[in-house]
């Protein structure tokens, strides 16, 4: 047996040994909790203490009949005691508990007899919230993201920048994973901004930023995870809440959402649906120069884009509480983007003297990207001691369609000489199936310990047809150079221990997680008519290790240090060897050769008075992925002046980084939160046959200030700034990027709906430009979009507001569902 299979098997083994262990009866003890009429207290707090000096031995909570149940209980003598908000603490008489289970009578509870009028308790969550393993963004406390989309939101948190592409690096390390509500998105990094460009931020209630996760989550990411949180509804009946939201720049935009949630007492039900249409003008310049044949070729390209983006997405579920801790649940998430893409550029070829010719191309892409995901879930409290089970089996099918069609054509100094012109068109569609089964087992161990054990298996089916074809003498003919079906599979075996103890001041977390792969690649290409088959197969094994420490020296101080191992594995599609042509000469295209990158991350962090929070951290990636520039050649004319961008292994790569985040109350109406970032970079790899070494500092800092008015008026200001540095994604030397935001924000409805407006990048300093040399290449790019805005948005919350939020689940589509695109 191979020793990944037998570490595979070991951990299975932990797995089922945990569950048989705990699986051991006991008696129990259970009774009401009532009032004046025997009436039942709804949610009544209930401890189990020693009757010999009423410590603590277990608590609960009731249900909504006032019905408590503490299972597992030593025999000796007992009593109960009962609370609720509004009535005073009772006690029950001493009992007796043996061989069987034990009934206890009824603990009635008395209202206060005084009660405080005329007090407005009023609680706003902090912006942002240092936790022992995670920084938590307060979405919905930020008015400069109102009316925005969840990127825009998520480019004001700390540590995240995001760059020309969507790309997102936290603390300045690309490969993070993107999860919402626990899910990972699986697609690439182009899709899922544009995934979250079309989402309304009014959707998102928090925004976990985890730096090295536990061995618990999945082993992809080589920077950590972001995990968004979306708004929820918080006793019985309904409730549900409607925002709308218009920006208006160079191009309107606008969005719009409404979420419902019911429950009674064995029945929730919710449902959500969110629209959003998104435009942007956006203008790319490509400037390249090298030598061909002793003399100098200059290629000077700008290029237009109106994108059009219309976004529908729906979330409906139901759980069903099938007795006290035990809940079956099932959900479906669908969601569909329709992208249009004019693209006009226009090039000037010369020698950089003078202009030789010119060619224009007007480029036509429409694509439709649908999903479709599927959940049953079952979660189990099997004690009041906190022994949990949960199991999740998923479904998920992503389908896209990609219509591209090209014209070019050139002409010579003389605008009437045409010397060319060619046209194309392309129809990519590819269809993605996933499907995961994983559970999840917690039991309490002694002195204040905790054991984790889980399972995972997930298979994965990317089928990818392309079909290019050109216009030859008024006629369509087959492209056999870049026709192409590339069809991917991939399975992943994983299991998990993860154990965790809190000493006096010192917190210890210590997991392993084993993951084996299998992944199988065959490209068929139709060149010179017959079919070439290529075929890419391999298995391997890896474990991935995760510690976290905690040490509280005092009230004032808390040092926190950690170490994860990551891998990061390509997306499907940027394993697909399709081609997208921006223009006849500039390219983009997947590699079906690409290997996962492997990443060691170490973070020691220093949490002063919850104010000051510092961490300093450092990680090695081995085969890092990148998109780059390289020279290429038409297979077809045997033309050498193609640029190609294509995802690539670099051969190596560190990161050193310093995070300082800074939540301070400067006065009672004055707020401000200001983080600050520095981090040193350096690449090394091979591009056309040429070693490349590059390397930067770099610094980010944010600052917001939000300013209480009055009551129900708020006023936020947001500024950033990046520095100067080499880029994680194509290794460009990139100039300095800034923006200015102001808002402001009114209560209104009896404080159930509020009004904000904004407007951001004021100044309009918020754009790209870099550039790359190797091999005697030169290559510079500039790109500005529809960034400086004025949003106005409005959310109104409707219905009973105390109803109890739709249970927050993850699913086990997190990982492989981060890997696919979306439409892009």
């Amino acid at each position: 047996m191979k020793p990944g299979f037998k570490a595979l098997a070991l951990s299975m083994s932990m797995l089922t040994t945990a569950l048989t262990t705990v699986a051991q009866n006991a008696p129990g003890v259970g009774g009401q909790i009532t009032q004046n009429g025997n009436k039942p207290v709804e949610f009544a707090t209930v401890t189990l203490l020693k009757a010999k000096d009423s410590s603590l031995v277990k608590g609960a909570i009731a249900d909504i009949n006032g019905k408590y149940e503490f299972e597992q209980v030593k025999q000796g003598q007992y009593l109960v005691a009962a609370v609720s908000v509004g009535m005073n603490k009772a006690y029950s008489s001493a009992f007796e508990v043996g061989n069987g289970r034990v009934s206890v009578p009824a603990v009635t509870l008395q209202a206060v007899s005084k009660a405080l009028k005329g007090v407005d308790v009023t609680a706003r969550r902090p912006f942002i919230e240092q936790k022992a393993d995670k920084m938590v963004v307060n979405v919905e406390n930020s008015i400069t993201a109102s009316g925005g989309s969840a990127m825009e939101v998520l480019e004001k948190s700390p540590t995240i920048t995001v760059d020309k592409d969507g790309n997102i690096s936290m603390k300045g390390k690309a490969g993070v994973v993107i999860m919402i509500d626990g899910k990972p998105t699986n697609m690439t990094s182009q899709d899922v901004a544009e995934l979250l460009k079309s989402m309304p931020a009014a959707n998102l209630d928090q925004i976990e930023l985890i730096a090295n996760p536990s061995a618990r989550y999945d082993a992809a990411g080589n920077a950590g995870i972001i995990n968004i949180k979306l708004k929820k509804n918080s006793s019985y009946g309904t409730n549900g809440s409607v925002n709308l939201g218009g920006i208006q720049g160079e191009r309107a935009r606008y969005n719009g959402g409404l979420n419902l949630n019911h429950r009674t007492a064995k029945v929730n039900v919710f449902g959500s649906y969110n629209y959003s249409h998104w435009e942007n003008q956006q203008e790319l310049t490509v400037y390249r120069s090298y030598m061909e044949n002793g003399q100098p070729k200059v290629y000077d390209q700008s290029n237009n884009m109106a994108q059009k983006s219309n976004y529908q997405g729906g979330k409906i579920g139901a759980d069903y509480f099938i007795s006290k801790g035990h809940t079956i649940g099932v959900m479906v998430d669908m969601s569909a983007n329709h992208r249009f893409f004019p693209t006009y550029a226009n090039t000037l070829i010369g020698n950089g003297q003078r202009v030789d010719s010119t060619l224009s191309t007007n480029t036509d892409y429409d694509g439709k990207w649908k999903r479709g995901a599927y959940n049953i879930n079952y979660r189990g409290v099997l004690d009041s001691t906190g022994r949990e089970l949960n199991v999740d089996l998923d479904y998920a099918r992503n389908t896209n369609r990609q219509l591209t069609d090209l014209y070019a054509f050139s002409r010579g100094t003389n605008e009437k000489v045409l010397l060319g012109s060619d046209t194309s068109r392309s129809n990519q569609p590819s269809t993605i199936d996933i499907k995961t089964a994983k559970i999840d087992y917690t039991q309490p161990l002694k002195n204040q310990a905790k054991l984790e054990v889980g399972a995972k298996v997930s298979f994965v089916t990317s089928d990818n047809n392309a079909r290019f074809d050109s216009l030859r003498m008024g006629n369509w003919m087959l492209d056999e150079n870049r026709t192409n079906h590339f069809i991917y599979k991939e399975n992943i075996n994983a299991a998990y221990i993860n154990y965790n103890r809190q000493f006096k001041k010192v917190g210890v977390q210590v997991g392993l997680r084993g993951e084996q792969t299998h992944i199988s690649g065959s490209s068929a290409s139709q060149k010179a008519q017959q079919p070439v088959l290529v075929k890419n197969d391999s298995t391997y094994f890896n474990l991935f290790p995760s510690m976290a420490l905690t040490y509280n020296m005092n009230k004032n101080n808390t040092f926190g240090l950690t170490y994860s191992r990551r891998i990061q594995r390509p997306s499907y599609d940027d394993l697909n060897p399709f081609e997208f042509y921006l223009d006849r000469y500039t390219k983009q295209a997947g590699n079906p050769y690409l290997k996962p990158q492997y990443s060691n991350n170490f973070e020691i962090t220093h949490t002063f008075k919850q104010f000051l929070i510092t961490s300093i951290g450092y990680s090695h990636t081995k085969d890092m992925m990148t998109r780059l520039l390289e020279a290429d050649v038409d297979k077809s004319t045997g033309d050498s002046s193609i640029l190609r961008y294509k995802y690539m292994n670099v051969a190596k790569s560190d990161n050193f980084n310093l995070n300082v985040s800074m939540p301070m109350p400067v006065t009672k109406w004055w707020t401000s939160f200001t983080t600050l970032s520095v981090s040193y970079s350096n690449f090394q790899t091979v591009v056309n046959n040429n070693n490349v070494k590059t390397a930067s500092a770099a610094f980010f800092g944010r600052t917001q200030h939000t300013f209480t008015i009055t009551k129900k008026v708020a006023a936020e200001a947001t500024f950033f700034y990046v520095s100067p540095q080499v880029t994680d994604e194509g290794l460009f030397k990139m100039k300095a990027m800034s923006s200015l935001d102001l808002g402001a924000s009114m209560k209104v409805l009896n404080n159930k709906g509020s009004v904000k407006l904004n407007v951001s990048d004021i100044f309009r300093t918020n754009y790209f430009r870099g550039d790359f040399s190797n091999a005697g290449r030169y290559t510079a790019i500039a790109s500005r979009w529809d960034s400086r805005q004025v949003r106005l948005s409005f959310n109104y919350r409707f219905g009973n507001t105390n109803v109890k939020a739709a249970r927050t689940r993850q699913t086990g589509l997190e990982a492989e569902q981060s890997r696919v695109k979306g439409g892009n």
